[in-house]
């Protein structure tokens, strides 16, 4: 598979490195027989640089691979290559295949890496693209509402609402004094990684309209309309600023 027809984030290992002749001799004369492999469609690749991985993998700079590929040939001369791949072994051996392969020019380089920064941070782009109100600042206050009796679900968010003094408005109008701010308060499975917004709480709030996503993603009973943040993405510390004016930036771009 050509890297055309696969975006580079789809591979779960991506790496930069050249052919490793001696072993790749080694190989030839010990049959290289390995998962279904075998010495045609093997070679031993030096990792000199991880581009992509799993935390698992990041390690990996400075071992050999051994890269299950149709295009052994192309390879063997030497040259660096950056290689889109999927980890068959981890183990004594580091097997993977070889789902599409670039020259490793600086150009391309550039590119790949600014696709994979781009894949990481899709997420947070499309929070900030759908917030109505981004602002920094701290908790001043929060209370958690009542509960309904009986719970309506065994996941209940347990509601609370935070006030949140402003610092600066990085998106949207500025509100005329404090902003007050819905978030799940429960550490159920389903809430865990949501906001908890308690007094002293500082940073960045991409805050959304209560209702504009999902009728359940706030107490039927509100008397007004109220911003919240309840996705893990809706509250960043406040070192992330750049990032997020950079993607407001982008959006404002588009």
């Amino acid at each position: 598979m050509s890297t055309d027809e696969r975006r580079p984030e789809e591979a779960g290992f991506i790496f930069r490195g050249k052919a490793v002749p001696d072993k790749d001799r080694s190989i030839r004369e010990e049959g290289g027989a390995e998962r279904g492999s075998t010495a045609e469609n093997t070679i031993s690749i030096h990792i000199d640089e991880v581009m992509h991985s799993t935390a698992e993998l990041r390690g990996l700079r400075g071992r050999d691979a051994l890269v299950i590929t149709e295009h052994r040939a192309t390879f063997e001369g030497g040259e660096e290559f950056v290689f889109f791949t999927d980890v068959v072994s981890l183990g004594d051996d580091l097997i993977v295949r070889e789902l599409g392969h670039r020259r490793a020019t600086s150009e391309a380089r550039e590119e790949i890496a600014e696709t994979l920064r781009a894949a990481v941070e899709r997420p947070l782009a499309e929070r900030v693209r759908h917030a109505e109100l981004i602002v920094t600042g701290e908790v001043t206050a929060s209370r958690v509402l009542e509960r309904p009796s009986p719970p309506r679900s065994e996941h209940d968010p347990e509601w609370g609402i935070a006030r949140v003094a402003v610092r600066t408005v990085l998106k949207g109008k500025k509100p005329k004094g404090d902003v007050e701010v819905l978030f799940a308060n429960s550490h159920d499975i389903a809430w865990y990684k949501s906001p908890k917004l308690h007094e002293g709480k500082r940073g960045i709030f991409l805050l959304h309209l209560a209702g504009q996503e999902d009728e359940d993603d706030h107490p039927r009973d509100l008397p007004r309309p109220i911003h919240k943040a309840i996705d893990p993405l809706d509250f960043l510390p406040a070192d992330r600023e750049a990032d997020v004016r950079r993607l407001i930036d982008q959006e404002g771009g588009r």
